[in-house]
């Protein structure tokens, strides 16, 4: 369970032996979380406070693999997913020597879909980096930095880029520069499979803490209760807040 939630959390994510341990360990310049060259060595998430400079602190979590088997190995990908939902930003870790398999994928797309902004490591390049792996990277248009954590190479290159794409202080407002005190927001939360339980995606959060710091009111439905929600207002809200997806299903 995530607990520093004042401090912007990135998750290392990635199937098993790919090198994430050894990454964090890389970005830390600290032994934190243990090594070995057996899949799996990750079993539970692994928080660490981390002084990210020049960006400031951060909390980095080292997470099980996403290709873990076994019944046990599920609740471990479950808890994955859960702190991917809680993330700020993702680091995801690719073996240089390999393709892109099932489960990235996966994972690009539930990030995606999540909005959470991430950036990939093509660890083990000591080994040789396979250019077909260059290949599909290249066209999916994801942005990835070749690193080897053995030879501490490109480590710092990445660390950049993370600080660059972390959430920043003076980021533009979502919502708050169209709303005024007092007015009706109603905000339609599509049911998504995708997201676990009891998970908003972190841009439908922030848009509500926008709107309460506004001194506004938020009214949260799903899609298909948006008409019997705005039918039970005295008058029609002042914004209404529904993604593309809602508006299609909406219209047929």
């Amino acid at each position: 369970m995530i607990v520093n939630s004042s401090r912007p959390h990135i998750a290392v994510v990635g199937r098993r032996n790919v090198g994430k341990s050894l990454l964090v360990n890389s970005l830390l310049n600290l032994q934190v979380t243990k090594v070995s060259e057996l899949a799996g060595t990750t079993t539970e998430a692994i928080e660490t406070k981390y002084e990210l400079l020049p960006y400031g602190p951060v909390v980095i979590v080292d997470t099980a693999g996403i290709d873990d088997e076994g019944e046990l190995g599920r609740k471990r990908i479950t808890e994955t997913i859960k702190i991917i939902a809680s993330s700020d930003f993702a680091l995801v870790v690719l073996d240089a020597r390999e393709t892109l398999q099932s489960k990235e994928l996966e994972l690009f797309a539930y990030l995606d879909r999540l909005q959470v902004s991430y950036i990939v490591a093509v660890n083990k390049i000591e080994f040789g980096v396979n250019p077909n792996l260059l290949d599909e990277l290249k066209e999916l248009r994801i942005t990835h930095f070749e690193v080897s954590c053995k030879e501490k190479a490109g480590i710092e290159e990445l660390k950049r880029r993370m600080i660059r794409l972390l959430p920043q202080d003076d980021e533009p407002p979502l919502i708050n520069d169209i709303i005024s005190s007092g007015d009706v927001i109603v905000m339609v939360i599509p049911v998504d499979a995708f997201l676990p339980k009891r998970r908003l995606i972190l841009s439908q959060v922030h848009m509500i803490r926008e709107a309460l710091d506004e001194n506004a009111v938020v009214i949260v439905c799903r899609d298909k209760e948006l008409g019997s929600t705005l039918s039970n207002l005295k008058s029609y809200p002042d914004l209404v807040i529904i993604d593309s997806d809602s508006v299609t299903r909406l219209a047929d």
